[in-house]
């Protein structure tokens, strides 16, 4: 099985540089172009399942992506839940959240949580007999995806996922593995 998880385009919220978690940011103009742009990409592909975040600015990168497609709306791709720092600018509380990516001291998830929900996630797709699947999701989530595969200790600031890329993993003798990083990203 391959799974093709797409990061949301641009946010109001990226644009603003503030943490957004759980809170709905829409997309920005531009973001719904990046959503666009990758459609050819996604139109070539026959998906078995497509699942999007119940977030709106993953929900409409699929509308934008995909309007060809019915996606089943998932709590289980969900960002980070950064509690009380939603809204909040990045600058403040960069250096020790981008290290640990621990929100639970502001009332929120820490990476450890969202691990577990995407193995929710998994659990059910490994049970079924789809070849391929897309995943609208998020930054955090896609990161979860990687320390899955590269372990506790990978250092998820080396690698960063960019609006509206395709992050393409497949699942195979019960291991998962990365196939593309970034692939299709639209710089505009």
């Amino acid at each position: 099985m391959k799974l093709f998880m797409i990061r949301h385009g641009q946010s109001q919220a990226n644009v603003d540089r503030v943490y957004a978690g759980h809170v709905d940011t829409p997309l920005t103009a531009l973001g719904c172009s990046q959503a666009q742009a990758i459609r050819p990409v996604l139109e070539k592909i026959s998906f078995d399942k497509v699942f999007t975040s119940d977030l709106h600015r993953a929900w409409d990168t699929q509308k934008n992506a995909m309007p060809f497609a019915v996606a089943e709306p998932t709590r289980l791709l969900r960002e980070f839940d950064v509690g009380s720092l939603a809204g909040e600018s990045f600058i403040w509380h960069k250096d020790k959240i981008a290290m640990d990516r621990d929100y639970t001291s502001y009332g929120g998830e820490s990476v450890i949580d969202v691990c577990n929900r995407l193995d929710l996630f998994l659990e059910q797709l490994q049970q079924s007999t789809c070849e391929n699947v897309a995943a609208f999701t998020h930054h955090g989530v896609v990161v979860c995806m990687l320390r899955k595969i590269l372990g506790a200790g990978f250092d998820s600031s080396l690698l960063h996922s960019e609006n509206c890329a395709i992050h393409v993993f497949e699942y195979s003798e019960g291991k998962w593995r990365l196939l593309a990083w970034n692939y299709m990203n639209p710089l505009f």
